[in-house]
């Protein structure tokens, strides 16, 4: 990995990060599904034109519609309503770090893909689920909280799955338009969830930061995530989230929400648990050397 690619993780994890607490601040007045439709709606609005540019957009759409759509439900419209319903029921900074398994989740499917279970992946995934039961054991009571965290586990791993079918399907397709495509595609599969769902005209500051939330923490971050995906693989790609637990528990200081011990412990052991479980084996470390 080169020191772009590092600081490009690092901007990644930190614009994933604010996610958390803009969504809280959001969900204060609107509902789930009407945040979520518009988070991809605008993000779909800034991508689409983009995309359109060098023509890959409509190629990608003639000949790779199936595959696109798949990864549309599963890179957006499934986690992003579990992700936005979760976070209705819990701070920011436990919302960040739930979410923080996403990097677990990835490599616990490519192992399973590929069919080959190392030492450190099998760590990594027993000390992130020790960590998500930390958070469970301690910071979620009541049926409400619960079923929030656990859609936030859900989410991560959809998010996961969605990155790992991308890469490995689709690995021709332009970063941007799979970005394009899958806000596109995971805004009309959710609209009609509004007919169901309250109307409520937002404040003008929750207007504000749900643009924000759905242009620069959305839109802007499916670029650059993509991208790493094209440059460095899925799965460490996927380190953006093992970063951005912490920039949310920062994040959600100034909000008021101090981390509790469990919270901090849950940090860290899915923090540990996201590098065991990225770090390269000794058979891929030789086998990298050796075609290198």
């Amino acid at each position: 990995m080169t020191r772009r690619d590092a600081a490009l993780l690092l901007v990644l994890g930190a614009v994933w990060g604010a996610v958390f607490p803009l969504a809280s601040f959001v969900l204060e007045e609107l509902a789930p599904v009407p945040v979520a439709v518009v988070r991809t709606g605008l993000s779909a609005l800034l991508l689409i034109p983009l995309a359109a540019r060098s023509g890959a957009l409509w190629r990608a759409l003639r000949h790779r519609p199936g595959p696109l759509l798949t990864a549309s439900v599963l890179q957006m419209a499934v986690p992003v309503l579990l992700l936005t319903s979760g976070q209705a029921q819990v701070t920011a900074g436990v919302a960040g770090v739930l979410l923080g398994t996403q990097p677990v989740w990835a490599a616990l499917l490519a192992t399973v893909l590929d069919r080959q279970l190392d030492r450190a992946t099998t760590w990594g995934v027993l000390v992130g689920a020790a960590g998500t039961v930390a958070l469970f054991w301690n910071d979620l009571h009541g049926p409400s909280t619960l079923l929030g965290g656990t859609q936030l586990v859900a989410a991560a791993a959809c998010y996961a799955a969605g990155a790992l079918y991308i890469q490995r399907a689709m690995p021709d397709v332009p970063p941007l338009v799979v970005a394009a495509t899958v806000c596109s595609v995971s805004c009309l599969l959710l609209a009609p969830a509004l007919a169901f769902t309250p109307l409520q005209v937002p404040s003008g500051a929750v207007g504000v930061w749900l643009i924000v939330l759905g242009t620069v923490a959305t839109g802007g971050a499916l670029v650059l995530f993509y991208t790493l995906v094209d440059r460095i693989g899925a799965v460490r790609a996927n380190l953006a989230a093992y970063l951005a637990p912490g920039f949310a528990v920062l994040y959600d200081i100034p909000l008021g929400h101090q981390p509790t011990p469990s919270t901090l412990t849950g940090l860290a052991l899915i923090l540990t648990a996201s590098a065991l479980a990225t770090h390269p084996s000794p058979r891929t470390t030789t086998a990298t050397a050796e075609h290198g």
